[in-house]
């Protein structure tokens, strides 16, 4: 597993890359998709984020559309918003049924979704014990 500074390391690279081919009008769309994944590496919400802003980019102009959805997706997971996720993997899924990692991707996502349903089911029936003993001591 790599360290945090090697990934820092590879994010401030692929950065100088990406931001000289912006200036000389010749970024290549392959440095973009790869600075976009070193970014989406990162602990750091600002660097998820313009991850998701360059795999829209990608996909916006058709560069990679199947890995870039997974990225995407990947993205979104990590950020929490998993009806987005859900969503570029079914766009994924549309494009690609048989996609074994996107599949995959998928039912890993439904357990996440149905941990959080749990954990919101459980608070929700804490909330209402401590209502109900408050309201029981109070008369």
């Amino acid at each position: 597993m790599a360290n945090i500074e090697d990934i820092q390391f590879e994010i401030d690279r692929l950065k100088q890359e990406y931001e000289e081919g912006i200036e000389n009008c010749q970024l290549s769309a392959k440095v973009q998709y790869d600075y976009a994944c070193m970014l989406m590496c990162s602990v750091q919400s600002n660097h998820i984020n313009l991850s998701i802003e360059l795999f829209e980019e990608l996909i916006r102009i058709r560069y990679n559309s199947a890995k870039c959805m997974y990225q995407l997706a990947l993205c979104h997971m990590k950020k929490r918003e998993y009806k987005k996720a859900k969503r570029h993997l079914d766009m994924l899924l549309r494009l690609e049924p048989r996609n074994h990692a996107a599949l995959s991707l998928r039912s890993l996502l439904f357990d996440l979704l149905s941990d959080d349903a749990m954990k919101g089911s459980l608070f929700v029936l804490m909330a209402s014990i401590c209502a109900f003993a408050l309201y029981k001591s109070w008369k």
